[in-house]
């Protein structure tokens, strides 16, 4: 799995997704890459030698995750290259918190888990070792309704570019995660 023959090395760089979405998904284990869809992008991505899938882009979103859990079974199922996954999304689903599992796919992105139910600040962490991550999206999830967010997130992820599909500002990034201190009345 380390070197990508060159012959199947630019179908990976500009593949389409793999679609796994609106299938009612409750877990990640192994999986049929015949299952993938095909209607939402037009096709598959061509498959490489071992008959898996040449991309780098895995949609997951849609369906009924609670967890993130064997996210490397799955992806070695699927994907011929799996350690060059560069995007995921795992939006609408039920996903209440980041397993560690992520940390293993160190090429990552992009990574969409908006429309979630994490509502641990602590959960963002976990994204920290990912120093290729450039974006990432938590609206929709009880998180954003927390004193700070943003500003708490740009700092545990200061690699990230863009949150929310907003772009990161200069502005953003000297922001403090504490409110100010109040002042005394100077009467």
């Amino acid at each position: 799995m380390g070197n990508v023959p060159k012959n199947e090395l630019q179908e990976l760089e500009t593949a389409r997704p793999a679609d796994f979405s609106f299938k009612k998904l409750k877990t990640l284990s192994e999986y049929d890459c015949e299952q993938a869809r095909e209607t939402r992008i037009g096709g598959i991505p061509e498959r490489g030698q071992n008959h898996r899938f040449l991309t780098r882009a895995v949609w997951l979103n849609n369906n009924r995750l609670i967890h993130i859990q064997n996210l490397d079974v799955f992806m070695n199922s699927v994907l011929e290259y799996p350690n060059r996954l560069g995007w995921l999304d795992v939006s609408y689903n039920r996903i209440g918190g980041i397993d560690l599992i992520i940390q293993k796919f160190v090429n990552l992105i992009i990574i969409y888990f908006h429309g979630n139910n994490i509502d641990n600040m602590d959960e963002v962490k976990k994204l920290a070792t990912l120093g290729r991550l450039r974006s990432v999206t938590f609206h929709g999830n009880p998180i954003v309704d927390k004193p700070f967010y943003r500003s708490y997130v740009i700092n545990c992820l200061p690699q990230i570019c863009n949150l929310d599909f907003t772009p990161i500002t200069k502005a953003d990034r000297y922001q403090t995660l504490a409110p100010p201190p109040e002042r005394e009345n100077e009467d």
